[in-house]
Order: C-alpha cells, then sequence, then structure tokens
C-alpha cells in the first residue's frame, strides 16, 4: 500500500523493484512445446533451440519493474524480449519448480515457460538445454 501526499511530509521514494530481480544480473529460462533456453549473462542473452543448440548470442538492455525484469534485444530485425515474473512456476515436462514464470517473445510468437536467477555456465557442454542451473522455487504454477 503507497501513502497518501498530502503534504504534511514531503514525499519520499518506495521501492517497487521485485526482490529476486533486482539485483541478478544472470538468468536462465527455459520452456517447452517447442523446447526453448535463454541464457542471461549481463546484456548477452544467449537463444537456444532444438534447431540452434549452440545457440545465438543477442545484444539486449535490462529493464526492472515491481514484479520482476525484462530483457530486450532484436533477433533477425525482429524484437527478442524474455520477461521474467516473481511468481512461482512448475515446468510440465520435469515437474522441476522455479521462483519465476518466464515469457518469451521471438520471431513475432509468444512462448511461456519457466526461469531462476542463476549462473550462466562458461564451456559449451556445460550449457546444455536440461541443465538450467536453476534455484528451486516454492509452490507450483503451471507454465508451457
Amino acid at each position: 500500500m503507497e501513502p497518501i501526499e498530502t503534504g504534511a511530509e514531503p514525499p519520499r521514494a518506495l521501492s517497487t523493484a521485485e526482490p529476486l530481480t533486482y539485483r541478478a544480473t544472470a538468468f536462465v529460462a527455459r520452456g517447452n512445446e517447442p523446447d526453448w533456453n535463454v541464457q542471461i549473462s549481463g546484456n548477452t542473452a544467449t537463444y537456444r533451440t532444438p534447431d540452434t543448440p549452440n545457440g545465438r548470442q543477442i545484444q539486449v538492455n535490462r529493464l526492472v519493474f515491481d514484479r520482476g525484469v525484462e530483457y530486450i534485444g532484436v533477433l533477425n530485425g525482429r524484437p527478442f524480449v524474455v520477461n521474467m515474473r516473481a511468481a512461482p512456476c512448475q515446468d510440465t515436462m520435469s515437474d522441476e519448480r522455479f521462483p519465476l514464470t518466464a515469457r518469451l517473445t521471438v520471431t513475432g510468437q509468444t512462448r511461456t515457460g519457466c526461469a531462476a536467477p542463476g549462473v550462466v555456465p562458461t564451456a559449451p557442454q556445460a550449457a546444455s538445454q536440461d541443465a538450467p542451473q536453476a534455484a528451486a522455487g516454492a509452490a507450483p504454477a503451471q507454465a508451457g
């Protein structure tokens, strides 16, 4: 709840950023049907699909908002957007739980999935789509 400004006290700034995503600079997001995986480190996102197992690197800009974080870039001349919100998520294929829901917009299509703050591996073989490098979340929410 935000205070009402009455003029009796000087205005004060209120933090509305989501604490789980505010300071994290690395994330891993993934979804199923079709399979996709995005690993973000700083201002670089690596987007993987079964057709591109080595991934495509995309320069992204970070936007923090009250319920999460969004990374925006351009892939093949079209918007590439990864939006992550603080809401528990359960992977529909593996039953793994994550602290964030994810929404990926790529090639004009929107896909849903799960995400977590994480460490992006440096070795190419460690960047497997099956190894999300994610922290477990709380109660489940369905995402696909």
